[in-house]
């Protein structure tokens, strides 16, 4: 969808107040301050991106948007904060895409194991035919996908042992995101899978009320989980993708000149975003080592075996959307 053709659309949404907004509706030109909630801690770099984005919305505005993040859970986990932005009590936040399938269910088809085959693959599917239908898929549904994050190869980590083959996993009881698709993969390669919001990982690690979970080494290292989980296992199951969003009840209140300054500042963010993962990337695995982290390799191969009825069995529930992503032709 062209992002003209996009504001357009939001433009007739019923406008309404975000969270710590000020204005007044004779004075369009006063500054108006919002808040950008994120699920992740203030040493990510998506935050990082988040920050990056606040700055370049406030100078794109000549100061009359000024964006404050809330990293770390602050505002709620990432479900509760896409609700506050179509109810437009929330100006932005980023949320897993994956994390949306409660408004279509086919915005969970990234999350389809091996999905990708590696990360340019996602990177060029997310800029091509696919991010811009999952865009105009979230715009009916009162939110607006100002850019993606890409948020790494998701790998498995855990407390007990190297996961080198699916039969290492047996027994464990892994955290997933509250997605189906997530719930089945674990549970098809003998693990137990347990859904829990992102903010509520790090204390079932140390309670021991989960073995372990799966994310990005970034995550793994930002997050501090491998003082719980010292095991982290390349199985590359999934690469991630986030969406930054902005409300679209809140979006369609502002000026015209004030929503493209923002969806410019949501495009800039977005190649940001992706130059910082990698660095951090390289810098995470290297911190991760450093603190005692035991990393290895797993036989990727056997891991997509063992997923392929996973795969077949959820694939049709992606409709048209599956069609896009090269890892499921």
């Amino acid at each position: 969808m062209d992002r003209r053709a996009l504001l357009t659309s939001v433009a007739v949404v019923a406008g309404g107040l975000a969270t710590g907004c000020s204005r007044s509706t004779s004075a369009p030109t006063d500054t108006v301050d919002v808040l950008l909630g994120e699920s992740v801690q203030p040493t990510s770099p998506m935050v990082a991106a988040e920050n990056f984005f606040a700055g370049k919305v406030s100078e794109l505005t000549g100061g009359q948007c000024r964006v404050t993040v809330k990293p770390g859970g602050e505002l709620g986990d990432e479900q509760r904060m896409a609700e506050m932005l179509r109810t437009g009590r929330l100006a932005f936040c980023k949320t897993l895409l994956a994390n949306l399938t409660a408004y279509d269910k086919r915005l969970g088809v990234s999350s389809l194991p091996y999905a990708f085959t590696d990360r340019d693959e996602c990177l060029a599917s997310m800029r091509g035919d696919f991010g811009r239908r999952c865009s105009a898929i979230l715009a009916e549904h009162g939110l607006v996908m100002l850019g993606f994050f890409y948020a790494g190869d998701r790998n498995f980590y855990n407390r007990v042992r190297a996961i080198h083959t699916p039969a290492d996993l047996k027994g464990l009881r892994i955290r997933v995101p509250q997605s189906i698709v997530s719930i089945d993969m674990i549970n098809a390669l003998g693990a137990t899978a347990v859904p829990l919001a992102t903010n509520d990982i790090g204390s079932a690690l140390k309670q021991g009320l989960v073995d372990g979970a799966e994310n990005s080494v970034v995550f793994y290292e930002t997050e501090q989980h491998q003082q719980y989980a010292p095991y982290l296992s390349w199985t590359r199951h999934q690469h991630g993708v986030d969406v930054l969003l902005a409300g679209a009840t809140w979006l369609a209140d502002r000026p015209a000149a004030m929503r493209d300054s923002i969806m410019q500042a949501g495009q800039l963010t977005q190649e940001e975003e992706i130059r910082l993962w990698a660095e951090a990337t390289k810098a995470k695995t290297a911190s991760a080592e450093r603190q005692g982290s035991r990393l290895n390799e797993a036989d990727v191969e056997l891991f997509r075996k063992a997923l392929a009825k996973v795969i077949s069995n959820h694939r049709g529930t992606f409709g048209d959307l599956a069609d896009l992503l090269p890892g499921l032709s």
